[in-house]
């Protein structure tokens, strides 16, 4: 007993073997803890107090009682709710047509080899490598009432005067999904390559259709992926304003434009704060949602009921 007693204690050398690694540990995260605290804590903190402030003409300031008088106009505006809306079903439609158009180009490629695969590669990566602001304006410029794809229909009699729907919601959904879909490629790709290929070819042995196996198979094989995508193009796509702004411009109101219009244009703070909380807590609650929709999923791909 006294020897495995003995057995059982920490020896000093172990013991500082064990506190030179959480010294390590402590070095490298550190320095994020820090970055998170000053970069998003402090921030957040800053915005969660000026929302329940008051507007003052003057300079910035979240001095006063708190007060819910923003929310009350937000909650009590149709103009607001309805802002709230667009912002939702522009998300969940990017992320729809994101989807649909990710997932396949994912498959392929996972199974592409030689030029093939890097050509898709390329063009996958190619909306990430180049700068946002760049990419967006050359959308702008071409979709502009007067721009190249207006001149070029104009050029064959095909339209005569410009055209609203080049600067549409719908267009935006697509602008949206082209900037968004090689993230969405990226993740679906390493999902898609993780099922097994003995899975697929004993689908088809026992004569299942390719439908049959993407909908039973590998849509459940690879749910992870898909609801990690969803997660992603969603909150990009709601918390995007440089886009919606240049594309669509006032005719699509959705809450970024609308934050960005209260912080800079009418120094309307704390108003521009509660519309900023009001968007990350609807972001926050979907995220949540949809996380805990992909706990669900088992590495075998079957819906657990907890």
């Amino acid at each position: 007993m006294a020897d495995l007693t003995a057995s059982t204690l920490p020896t000093p050398g172990r013991t500082a073997r064990g506190l030179s690694a959480n010294i390590t540990a402590l070095m490298f995260t550190a320095p994020i803890i820090l970055l998170l605290i000053v970069f998003f804590a402090v921030p957040l903190f800053d915005l969660f107090g000026f929302s329940f402030t008051a507007y003052r003409p003057g300079p910035r300031t979240s001095d006063g009682p708190a007060t819910l008088v923003n929310f009350t106009a937000i909650f009590g505006d149709p103009f607001y709710l309805a802002m709230i809306a667009n912002s939702l079903v522009l998300g969940l439609l990017t992320v729809v047509t994101t989807l649909l158009v990710g997932y396949p180009v994912a498959f392929y490629l996972t199974r592409a080899s030689g030029w093939e695969r890097t050509l898709i590669s390329v063009a996958c990566l190619l909306p990430i490598f180049v700068n946002l602001i760049v990419g967006i304006l050359g959308w702008y410029i071409l979709l502009l009432p007067f721009g190249v794809f207006q001149q070029i229909l104009s050029s064959v009699g095909l339209v005569d005067g410009p055209l609203p729907w080049l600067r549409s919601f719908w267009t935006l959904v697509a602008v949206l999904t082209y900037e968004h879909v090689p993230f969405a490629i990226l993740i679906l790709a390493s999902t898609i390559q993780a099922v097994p290929q003995d899975k697929i070819n004993a689908a088809r042995i026992l004569g299942a259709s390719t439908p049959r196996i993407v909908w039973n198979l590998m849509l459940p094989l690879t749910a992870p992926g898909l609801v990690a995508s969803a997660i992603l193009v969603f909150s990009l796509s709601v918390s995007s304003y440089l886009i919606p702004i240049l594309i669509s411009g006032p005719r699509t109101q959705v809450l970024p434009i609308a934050i960005f219009s209260y912080a800079s244009e009418l120094m309307n703070w704390p108003m521009a704060s509660a519309l900023a909380l009001v968007l990350l807590i609807v972001v926050a609650t979907i995220t949540y949602a949809a996380a805990a929709v992909a706990n669900r999923v088992t590495r075998r791909g079957q819906w657990e009921m907890v």
